[in-house]
């Protein structure tokens, strides 16, 4: 979960239990039940929308003469909640993806072949957010974000591999949805950065 994060660094801890009172009352005069419900703590009021910038944290591997596998990716917009209290966005993708390594099987059991290719993608992605407790998180809630690309996102692979692996890798990120999970900040806060540690991610939450 990210925020054993920094998503993905210890964070305001969030009140739900509430007070003790021992301290403000006599021990003659127990406290009403209703003054306890009265003086639990309220989490503060989420924001009604929220702009994210989620960039990529892949590993990044130099294989042989300048070819390397990884890359980087950024995931733009912003997410509104609706009525439900769920959050929806349409987002921007930007991705560069380098592999650089053997694929596939070869015949009479020999060593696959290697090669090398780049994938290019833009396009935009449908992002559902669902609220979450989360008693690290500095409003008490995180978002459960997930996304998939929309029927007119784009991508090209070029590069020496064969045609299959290509048009394979390219299938699979034109149909991957993907999610990520962070922390929320409430009305009335700034800007918040953080690097996700349970996923490949760094998420800037205005």
């Amino acid at each position: 979960m990210s925020r054993r994060i920094t998503s993905l660094a210890a964070v305001l801890a969030a009140g739900f239990l509430a007070p003790s009172l021992a301290g403000a009352q006599g021990a003659l005069d127990p406290a009403p039940a209703a003054l306890a419900l009265s003086e639990a703590p309220v989490p503060p009021a989420l924001k009604a929308a929220y702009h994210l910038v989620l960039t990529s944290t892949w590993p990044q591997e130099q294989v042989r003469n300048g070819c390397r596998n990884g890359g980087a990716e950024t995931v733009e917009g912003t997410l509104v909640r609706g009525a439900g209290g769920g959050y929806t966005g349409t987002f921007t993708r930007h991705t560069e993806l380098l592999f650089c390594g053997a694929h596939g099987e070869s015949s009479l059991g020999a060593e696959p072949q290697g090669c090398a290719l780049t994938l290019t993608g833009e396009g935009t992605v449908a992002m559902k957010g669902v609220v979450v407790e989360d008693e690290t998180s500095p409003s008490g809630r995180a978002m459960r974000a997930t996304w998939i690309p929309d029927s007119a996102h784009g991508a090209t692979v070029s590069g020496a591999c064969p045609a299959a692996f290509k048009n394979a890798v390219r299938a699979m990120y034109l149909s991957t949805p993907h999610a990520a999970e962070f922390p929320l900040t409430s009305g009335g806060t700034g800007p918040r950065t953080e690097r996700l540690e349970n996923y490949a991610w760094t998420v800037e939450l205005e």
